[in-house]
């Protein structure tokens, strides 16, 4: 039997007239036996127009819907801020960035493997609420970026990738009101907030220092603050372009990273000006292994590819079970989860309270926003 596999794609510059029903009729006009899905239509983090998701009944891999308007790009890559959901204005209180790991991919790695639930966009903002109207309040977004292990082309390293991810969250500095931020961070994602919070702090720039105090919480998910196993990595790699970024993020060349956590705490500031939660897997995960052919697959000798102790350096004051929580997973299944999802629970539950705090914690965003008034 030839199962179809369903993949979800990004639709960007659709008009900020257009409703669901709009875009699907404007899909099925392309293709009628396509079937499409809408699963999301949002305003994209500039506000120009709007981004969506999609899914069709009758697509496999390798093929790819043609769009006869030339302002919308239909794409798997979901490459750069693309938006999950958006609250009513005036119920939008906190911004949520949302970045995938090492061969991540900025939906995929927080999509549940065998379904189309994807957690960040279809349970969590129902669950990050408002007290008192229980209606949504945050904007969850996602960041992608290239981050290919095999073959790649790229030669970025930590403070090229952060580069990057600065300029995505300019647009959020440039609006009339500053929102906390709450970052998710898997794997690599995680050294690549760290980063960009540090290049932050040490700026001068008005839109700089807006983000850097709009940054109130960092979910961390198996990020290795004191690097990972990287053993079955580096035959990937070879001596491609790529193979510098890798080997500064393993254990045995960490000198790198523990530079960057030094100067990361100092970018945060002082006890109650912002917060980190770390999560930690507990499931050892498959490993990379050439075949006969040539191909790589995930058949390699387990590992735990981020220790505990890697993926858990939060400071004096966050060491207790609400700041440190294990995750009974691999380190690609952590974020993975699925509709009632026990381990997605334990998540919500710390994400909700964070955002929360985060509110509490608003006297710095309103005397930023008196500021720049």
């Amino acid at each position: 039997m030839i199962h179809l596999v369903r993949r979800t794609f990004c639709i960007r510059g659709v008009p900020l007239d257009w409703d669901v029903d709009h875009l699907r009729s404007f899909l099925v006009d392309q293709d009628s036996s396509a079937g499409p899905i809408v699963r999301s239509l949002f305003p994209d983090i500039d506000g120009r127009s709007h981004t969506g998701t999609v899914t069709f009944q009758s697509i496999t891999y390798g093929t790819l819907p043609k769009l006869s308007e030339n302002n919308l790009k239909l794409d798997d890559g979901f490459l750069g801020v693309t938006t999950l959901f958006t609250p009513l204005a005036d119920d939008h209180k906190i911004n949520v960035i949302a970045i995938s790991g090492l061969g991540g991919h900025a939906f995929g790695s927080f999509k549940h493997r065998h379904s189309d639930f994807m957690w960040l966009r279809d349970s969590l903002p129902y669950d990050l609420t408002l007290e008192g109207t229980n209606r949504p309040m945050a904007r969850v977004m996602t960041y992608g970026y290239e981050s290919t292990v095999a073959h790649s082309k790229s030669m970025q390293n930590l403070e090229d990738l952060a580069t990057q991810f600065h300029g995505s969250l300019l647009s959020i500095a440039r609006t009339s009101m500053t929102r906390p931020i709450v970052f998710v961070a898997h794997s690599l994602g995680g050294l690549i907030v760290k980063q960009t919070l540090i290049t932050l702090s040490r700026s001068k720039r008005e839109d700089d220092e807006r983000l850097i105090r709009a940054v109130y919480g960092i979910v961390f998910f198996g990020v290795p603050h004191d690097g990972m196993d990287i053993s079955a990595l580096i035959p990937m790699v070879g001596d491609g372009p790529n193979r510098f970024l890798i080997e500064s993020i393993g254990r045995i060349n960490s000198q790198i990273l523990s530079i960057q956590q030094r100067e990361f705490y100092k970018a945060l500031g002082e006890e109650g000006d912002s917060e980190i939660i770390c999560f930690y897997e507990t499931v050892q995960s498959p490993t990379a292994q050439q075949d006969e052919a040539g191909n790589w697959t995930m058949t390699g000798p387990p590992a735990v590819l981020v220790t505990k102790f890697s993926a858990t350096h939060c400071r004096p004051w966050e060491v207790g079970p609400e700041h440190i929580c294990a995750v009974t997973r691999t380190h690609s299944n952590m974020v993975k989860f699925e509709r009632h999802d026990h381990e997605y629970i334990n998540a919500r539950e710390r994400l909700v309270g964070i955002s929360r705090r985060a509110l509490t914690a608003r006297h710095r965003i309103r005397a930023l926003n008196a500021k720049c008034m």
